[in-house]
């Protein structure tokens, strides 16, 4: 079974309209080697979940995209790839500080702070995912955004240092290599409870929005197919998917 697949193929741009759509195209035109990445200094059409813009400015981020072909898992595992995406960019993050958390589904902060986002795009034949392209955005060396960005903050704002893009990416494919591989290993459950561990909120007494209306519950983290744990204030526990619901406190 290969290690060290992650970025052993890296294909810099300068500028890109989107990694993902990149990646797409490249798929539908050949045979891609799993682990190639796409980096490009520079997102015209960057992309978030459900359809959001990824914003960030040229050159001082990280923006990049991974293809993966994780024939071995079913389309009901999928959200295994965003658990070992997530816990690649957080054990990055934590070489230079201890705060970084996975803010459920595909965010993570450091302390109540966005400093990088995820989005997956698989595709599936019967019950097989073929491919898997994961787009990752890391704030860098960005210290001004725009005010219509909520609560960002990049990793040199968090340290006071200038970071070089090429190692950090090169550390970050490491981070990420180690735990896909410890999935084509079949180990979920390792990998679920560090995911659970590393939840923003987890455990904790936090304000949710479902449906217009304001929840309060504490987090218990993720069942099978990554949807929220919520127990309520009654002791229920909710499941909820994307998008069902949000934090707000």
């Amino acid at each position: 079974m290969e290690r060290d697949i992650v970025g052993r193929d890296l294909l810099i741009f300068p500028s890109l309209d989107s990694t993902n759509n990149f990646c797409r195209k490249l798929l539908n035109s050949k045979v891609v080697h799993e682990g190639t990445v796409i980096w490009a200094h520079h997102q015209s059409k960057g992309r978030g979940l459900a359809g959001s813009a990824w914003e960030s400015e040229g050159g001082q981020n990280l923006t990049f995209s991974v293809i993966l072909h994780p024939f071995f898992l079913t389309p009901s595992d999928q959200f295994y790839l965003s658990m070992v995406s997530s816990l690649g960019i957080t054990e990055f993050l934590n070489e230079f500080t201890d705060n970084a958390r996975i803010k459920w589904p595909n965010d993570i902060y450091c302390d109540k702070r966005k400093i990088a986002g995820i989005l997956i795009e698989n595709s599936i034949i019967e019950n097989t995912i073929t491919d898997s392209i994961v787009g990752i955005g890391i704030n860098i060396n960005q210290t001004i955004f725009g005010s219509h960005i909520p609560n960002p903050v990049s990793l040199k704002l968090v340290t006071g240092e200038h970071h070089p893009l090429k190692s950090r990416l090169e550390s970050l494919c490491e981070k990420i290599d180690h735990w896909y591989f410890l999935l084509k290993q079949g180990k979920k459950a390792e990998i679920k409870n560090r995911y659970t561990e590393q939840l923003y909120r987890f455990n904790e007494k936090a304000t949710f929005r479902h449906n217009n209306k304001v929840l309060t519950g504490t987090l218990r983290g993720v069942d099978g197919v990554g949807r929220m744990m919520l127990e309520l204030e009654d002791g229920n526990t909710n499941h909820f998917n994307l998008k069902e619901v949000e934090f707000i406190q």
